[in-house]
């Protein structure tokens, strides 16, 4: 909807002194700014290769007479197989050679060129200022399915499920009967753990020194037994 309602693009008025076709868009307004031109711009500056800027004045037409005249097409320049009329007190430069049109650049020969064109524009068009074209809408335009404005920030991914609460896990363990433990576990206080490590028992250094001396004792009587009689 809003596509169809954009106002079409409509012509505005001419642009003075921007010609169609011209050699110089904007034409010249005395030799050095022929020159100038020349320096930036290779099509002009192949054109006027044998032009003498230091003899070039700006003159008008005295007379309304007939000539071949030169135009360009992007980078090509070409003449017009039929002559033009120029009108009187046009304003031209010239070196005394080779004389232009001020107002495009474009050159002017009572002779015709071999340097033609299919392409070539009708008198009217080459005479006629370029049309402006009227500017487009300067507001913005919604497209009618956009979404609406939101607060700034990193935007929140739709949910397709409503959140799930999750219950925190806490070990439980329950009571074993007794003779169901593991292999190597007991069952304390109903749950099943770890037997206690019982460390050896190391005896007590008086108890050495007793079991020490009995045994001592024991062997001193058994070799006195043991001794024979003699007869």
């Amino acid at each position: 909807m809003a596509a169809r309602s954009a106002k079409p693009t409509k012509l505005l008025a001419r642009i003075p002194n921007v010609y169609a076709y011209s050699v110089v868009p904007g034409g010249v307004k005395n030799p050095d700014d022929l020159r100038s031109v020349a320096a930036r711009d290779y099509v002009v500056r192949r054109h006027y290769a044998h032009f003498d800027y230091s003899h070039a004045r700006l003159v008008r037409a005295t007379e309304a007479r007939e000539v071949y005249l030169s135009y360009r097409i992007r980078n090509t320049v070409f003449w017009t197989r039929r002559k033009i009329r120029l009108r009187p007190g046009e304003l031209l430069l010239t070196d005394g050679k080779i004389t232009a049109r001020a107002g495009c650049g474009n050159q002017i020969s009572d002779t015709a060129k071999p340097e033609v064109s299919s392409e070539e524009p009708e008198e009217d068009v080459l005479d006629q200022p370029v049309a402006a074209l009227e500017p487009g809408p300067s507001f913005p335009i919604r497209p009618v399915l956009a979404p609406p404005d939101l607060p700034s920030g990193e935007p929140a991914p739709p949910q397709l499920f409503a959140p799930v609460f999750v219950f925190p896990y806490v070990p439980i363990s329950l009571p074993l009967p007794n003779g169901r433990c593991p292999a190597g576990d007991q069952v304390v206080d109903g749950h099943c753990g770890p037997k206690p490590h019982k460390p050896p028992v190391v005896p007590e250094p008086s108890t050495m020194v007793l079991a020490a001396s009995g045994l001592a004792l024991i062997l001193w009587r058994y070799r006195k037994t043991a001794r024979p009689v003699a007869e």
